[in-house]
């Protein structure tokens, strides 16, 4: 259950960085309301939650802890930008492959970077397929844990193909390989985090230009607008029923 508490203070600090302390005042008003929302919610019995097919088939576990999700102020996450991340979902098997439908790639030339990997589920599933090397980057220690359990489960069951590992860091300072690669993200942070994770990719871009792609999954309008702003991504999917977006990176 979420441990409401421990995110009243980081929520005042990144409304202060974000909006400015007058604007957060006048929100501040409302906070109590809203924790006692949460706290009411956290404190109401999980209703039971059907483990997804996919753990199911392959003996794995990659579904949210309460209803499809788990939150990350139950998790100790070291890195101070935990506040700027999103809670952890998996994403469905069929939007993924979905997705990499797509791409205009042999993957076999490409690496396969998941940004914000959480429990693993996208790794293996992009397993799938014939990646140069699949990569997961995550900062919280227990979903890095559980990803990997599940990678070392995948890898008892198949035989040896595409080398998949899964990092445990924060990804803002996950060094970036100089190959050509597809960035995956489902959703994983808030404006804050995603500009400078964009930023980092583009000044990687620019100092060892190759052909790479970056898919976002579930984008809000605001980070949409945002992705569709960086002068390095040129947009070449939008896919509006299983709402993601595709980009090259480098321009045209």
């Amino acid at each position: 259950m979420p441990r409401v508490l421990k995110t009243v203070v980081p929520r005042i600090r990144k409304s202060i960085q974000e909006r400015g302390f007058l604007a957060s005042l006048g929100r501040s008003i409302l906070l109590p309301l809203h924790i006692l929302r949460e706290y009411r919610e956290s404190r109401r019995p999980a209703r039971p939650y059907a483990r997804s097919r996919f753990d199911q088939d392959h003996g794995l576990e990659t579904d949210g802890d309460r209803e499809g999700w788990t939150y990350l102020s139950d998790l100790d996450i070291s890195s101070p930008n935990w506040i700027h991340g999103t809670n952890y979902a998996p994403i469905e098997p069929d939007r993924f492959r979905s997705v990499l439908a797509t791409l205009p790639i042999k993957v076999e030339d490409f690496l396969f970077i998941d940004v914000g990997s959480g429990k693993g589920r996208a790794l293996l599933l992009a397993s799938e397929f014939s990646f140069k090397q699949i990569v997961g980057v995550e900062f919280s220690p227990q979903l890095h844990a559980i990803a990997e359990r599940n990678i070392a489960s995948r890898k008892a069951s198949q035989t040896p193909g595409t080398p998949i590992s899964s990092v445990c860091m924060d990804f803002l300072e996950f060094p970036l390989p100089p190959e050509p690669s597809v960035f995956f993200f489902f959703d994983p942070c808030d404006e804050t985090v995603l500009g400078k994770m964009l930023a980092r990719i583009s000044e990687s871009m620019r100092l060892k230009p190759r052909e790479s792609y970056l898919v976002y999954v579930a984008p809000p309008t605001s980070k949409e607008r945002l992705l569709d702003s960086a002068s390095a991504l040129h947009k070449l999917v939008r896919n509006v029923e299983e709402h993601f977006c595709v980009y090259k990176l480098g321009g045209t």
